[in-house]
């Protein structure tokens, strides 16, 4: 089904990106970054770790995008150390621990600033949030408690953009639409498709009549299965001492016992995915089925069910997937309509999971081990917003005629070697199963996507 599900959005993407990728003289507007203004949620924002953080908001894909085109006093909401909410880290090796590095958090650093933010990405937002919220609503929600201190109650996030009388826009939105799903572990989460589109159009339509001379560029959103947090850890039971799965009596692995949903309970059918949320629940024995609960006596939870929140059936994929393939059509529809190039991060992090070389070094979508993605799995790490940077500079030279030179990630491994992205030459120090992403991690990461889920009470692993 995925690769029926995959071909018929490649034919639609392929079909309108032939229309999307005009040449230089049918774009709108031009690539001029006097005034560069950037609109989005917390991959925009540069939200690495679970953190919005001033030492990655300086490394995500709009301040590298505007360091390379060369824009003007371009303004963040930066954010001290150590971020809100803390910053994810990698406490140890053995036993492989990540949890939040502070039960504190940061502060902003540039409220002071008057005149509105060049980047006005919201992490949390949807599409919708761009045109209604304005930071004086109270903060009950992420989009609002961010919104505070980005929009700072001086206008919605499309105002403050038209306000700075804009040369050039990026919008990348519509990841929480979708990809708030994933984090969730329900379909309940997207976004109604309709209002997607009503929304996105409003979005575009609002930019386009505020700032009709400048030069534009969207992005467009990820498979489910392009983000390591929902296929690092295997649906069915792993032996710890071999890393290989525990084969039944019929010879084939043993899936894991979880909620269904609905409160149906049963193992995972194949296909399933089991997201980061769920392993420290799996430390104390979530996800053992009920009559192997026995072999496992130091585990107080063995034998109960994994939450639905931190696992996708193939029938939830499934849903998730399509609204996904929905929504990127309509980006790439709204963008030919308009005559705004989209970048296909569809594509891009698809090619991310078997690994993308630079010269001696491989940057792939693999956990703690690839580079790509930061501690939560979920968002970009400093190397993968470069990289994201880079195929918004490819679009826009491609549909711009500009020349906007790419940016280089070998400021990262510098002096580290061949195997500078690496924790250590020997990779058996990172088994794939072998690690904690603590309950605290995955409440940080909710709660910096503004995503609502009921998670058991925490139960420890006997003594």
């Amino acid at each position: 089904m995925r690769i029926k599900t995959k071909a018929i959005r490649n034919i639609v993407v392929l079909a309108l990106a032939i229309v999307a990728a005009v040449p230089a003289w049918g774009a709108r507007g031009k690539a001029d970054f006097t005034r560069y203004v950037a609109l989005g949620d917390s991959f925009g924002a540069g939200f690495t770790s679970g953190s919005l953080v001033d030492a990655h908001q300086r490394n995500g894909y709009v301040s590298v995008l505007a360091e390379r085109a060369a824009a003007q006093n371009f303004q963040i909401p930066s954010i001290s150390q150590p971020g809100i909410p803390a910053e994810l880290e990698l406490l140890s090796l053995r036993p492989l621990v990540i949890q939040p590095k502070a039960v504190t958090t940061g502060v902003p650093t540039n409220l002071s600033l008057q005149r509105p933010y060049n980047n006005l990405s919201i992490p949390g937002a949807r599409v919708n949030d761009l045109l209604t919220l304005t930071g004086a609503q109270p903060p009950l929600s992420t989009p609002t408690i961010f919104g505070q201190f980005i929009l700072r109650g001086l206008g919605t996030a499309a105002d403050q953009a038209l306000a700075q009388n804009p040369t050039f826009i990026s919008v990348w939105i519509g990841g929480n639409d979708v990809l708030g799903a994933v984090l969730a572990g329900t379909p309940a989460a997207l976004t109604p498709i309709e209002s997607f589109r009503a929304s996105y159009d409003a979005l575009l339509d609002r930019l386009v009549a505020g700032a009709p001379n400048a030069g534009m560029v969207l992005g467009s959103l990820a498979d489910v299965a392009s983000v390591p947090f929902a296929t690092t850890i295997p649906a069915v039971i792993i032996n710890p001492a071999t890393s290989q799965p525990v084969l039944g009596p019929d010879g084939k692995p043993i899936f894991m016992f979880a909620d269904l949903g609905g409160g149906v309970l049963g193992q995972l059918p194949p296909g399933s995915l089991v997201t980061l949320g769920a392993s420290s629940f799996m430390a104390t024995g979530y996800g053992i089925p009920p009559a192997l609960a026995p072999l496992f006596p130091t585990l107080l939870n063995a034998g109960k069910p994994l939450p639905d929140a931190v696992v996708l059936t193939p029938t939830e994929i499934a849903e998730i997937r399509a609204a996904g393939d929905a929504m990127n059509a309509h980006i790439f529809a709204a963008g030919a309509a308009r005559g705004i190039p989209v970048v296909d991060f569809d594509t891009f992090f698809e090619h991310a999971k078997s690994g993308v070389h630079y010269g001696e070094i491989t940057i792939s979508a693999a956990f703690l081990t690839g580079g790509m993605f930061s501690y939560d799995g979920f968002h970009p790490s400093d190397i993968g917003y470069t990289l994201v940077a880079n195929e918004f500079i490819r679009t826009i030279n491609a549909n711009y005629g500009s020349k906007i030179p790419f940016a280089s990630i070998t400021r990262f491994y510098q002096n580290n070697g061949k195997r500078g992205l690496r924790f250590s030459e020997d990779e058996e120090l990172l088994p794939d199963t072998q690690f904690i992403f603590t309950r605290e991690a995955y409440e940080s990461l909710l709660q910096g996507a503004g995503v609502q889920v009921s998670l058991p009470v925490d139960n420890k692993t006997r003594d």
